[in-house]
């Protein structure tokens, strides 16, 4: 029996997991420090309101009893692994063999180091513990809003980064001060490139952008952060914004784990990885999820829910016919096969590129993130 270790209860850490249990001359061992997966694409509901933890988390024990018997999860954190004597280690100095290993060790909020003091001041929603932080302040606004409390005059909450998290945030938390009829929160977004949503389609930037200014929130962009102290975010182009909470989404930095050689990471400290996902140079390790660079015919393929679980199946299906069949390269390359992007704008509103291609809004594309989202719930839990 071949032994699969996979360090990382991800989106693809968990369904590796679940395609490689239907085979049950595989034996699995799944780690991570949590015994949850924080299912962080519904983070902007979760922050503002929306959803409650249990909402947006999966237990992991749960997940590994419904599976086969050949999968064993151990709610470990890994320190190194070294690809010489096929083994890992824990923080414990315990250490387990594998035939083959999958790294899914996701990723956290990349604070830019030219901004010292960004980290300090701001928080992020990577983690379950950063979001509910988010999510506490906010509950404490709303109860001091409903107490007619003066201590809330005014109160500014500033968004770093324009991406998909950033503005499905933004929007959420606008959304339900409008519909409160709540004027004295303002929510601002800060992003240094000079579009939302950057490197996306044009129609769902067009559209998100209406969307946020209906919503009354102020955008900053082509506005890099400069410095940041307790009260003020400065921008290079000299504007001051005066905050009093700070959220930063503004790009991820994947979790590599220590290891005897020394392997090639890119500027988001992704692991390189060949066509099938090997960890470049080595044939029976794989990276997937946000911690892996995916790249296919020279494009570069940012890291999404949707890039994971489909990197999760295909390493799965990769070491069940190589350990069936004993032949190497019998899959094809991976290629990357994304059905389309849909983005939640507050309330019962999204937006959306279906297969890539239709674009669509409104209250039809909120119903089918909601039901893609269950999808997941669903198979996973």
């Amino acid at each position: 029996m071949k032994k699969v270790i996979i360090i990382g209860a991800s989106y693809a850490g968990l369904y590796a997991a679940k395609e490689l249990s239907k085979n049950k001359n595989i034996e699995i061992l799944l780690f991570d420090k949590n015994d949850y997966h924080y299912m962080q694409v519904e983070a902007y509901g979760f922050v503002a309101t929306k959803y409650n933890t249990s909402e947006v988390t999966i237990g992991i024990n749960n997940f590994v009893q419904k599976l086969n018997s050949n999968i064993t999860f151990y709610k470990k954190e890994i320190h190194s692994f070294d690809s010489k004597t096929n083994t890992i280690t824990t923080i414990e100095k315990k250490t387990f063999n594998y035939d083959y290993l999958i790294i899914a060790t996701g990723s956290l909020t990349n604070f830019p180091i030219q901004v010292p003091n960004i980290q300090k001041y701001s928080t992020g929603i990577k983690t379950l513990q950063k979001a509910t932080q988010v999510n506490k302040m906010y509950l404490d606004i709303l109860e001091k809003i409903n107490m007619n409390s003066s201590d809330i005059e005014e109160y500014n909450i500033v968004i770093g980064g324009a991406g998909l998290s950033g503005v499905e945030i933004a929007a959420e938390m606008s959304t339900v001060f409008k519909n409160k009829n709540i004027s004295k929160i303002n929510i601002s977004i800060v992003d240094g490139m000079n579009t939302v949503l950057p490197n996306m389609n044009e129609r769902l930037v067009s559209e998100c952008q209406k969307r946020l200014k209906e919503l009354g929130i102020q955008i900053y962009l082509e506005s890099f952060i400069k410095d940041v102290d307790e009260k003020n975010i400065y921008l290079a182009n000299d504007t001051q914004i005066k905050y009093d909470y700070f959220i930063f989404t503004g790009g991820i930095k994947g979790i590599t784990i220590d290891s005897q050689k020394d392997y090639e990471v890119n500027k988001l400290n992704q692991y390189i990885t060949d066509d099938y996902l090997h960890l470049k140079g080595e044939d029976n390790i794989f990276v997937i999820g946000d911690v892996a660079e995916v790249t296919y015919n020279n494009k570069y393929f940012a890291p999404t829910a949707q890039l994971a679980i489909s990197a999760g199946h295909y390493v799965a299906s990769y070491i069940q016919k190589e350990v069936t069949n004993s032949q190497y390269n019998i899959m094809d390359t991976f290629k990357p096969k994304l059905k389309g992007t849909l983005i939640s704008l507050g309330g019962n509103y999204a937006i959306g590129l279906l297969f890539n291609k239709y674009f669509a809004k409104g209250f039809f594309i909120h119903m089918l993130k909601h039901f893609v989202t269950k999808l997941h719930r669903n198979a996973l839990s």
